[in-house]
């Protein structure tokens, strides 16, 4: 992807975490339905990175934790949809996630 897609890419997410929609990202040659948090900087890698709750993704019954909330590198996504479906956001999401920084973009937390 180039920078300019870069930019369109940022352009889709604001917007959609604005008006908190629903997208939809190629990444890695598969769809991903995806409620976006936040986007910034990967504070190790320094790529550009998207912070979401995945939809698509099934609970991992043997793991400790909910998989669902992943980073999606700019860099490793290839496509993205702005879809008419809104969310609301999930009550476990307080607006600080320190793996990005500094954040582009973020929804603001619902309490």
């Amino acid at each position: 992807m180039n920078s300019l897609s870069q930019n369109d890419f940022l352009t889709v997410i604001g917007t959609a975490i604005t008006d908190h929609r629903v997208i939809q990202i190629k990444y890695n040659n598969v769809w991903r339905t995806v409620e976006p948090y936040m986007a910034g900087l990967h504070k190790e890698s320094q790529t550009p990175s998207l912070y979401g709750f995945c939809r698509d993704v099934i609970p991992t019954l043997y793991a400790g934790q909910d998989n669902r909330w992943q980073i999606f590198r700019f860099s490793d996504i290839e496509d993205i949809e702005l879809t008419y479906y809104e969310f609301r956001p999930h009550l476990e999401y307080t607006g600080t996630f320190d793996r990005l920084q500094p954040v582009y973009v973020k929804l603001a937390p619902s309490r």
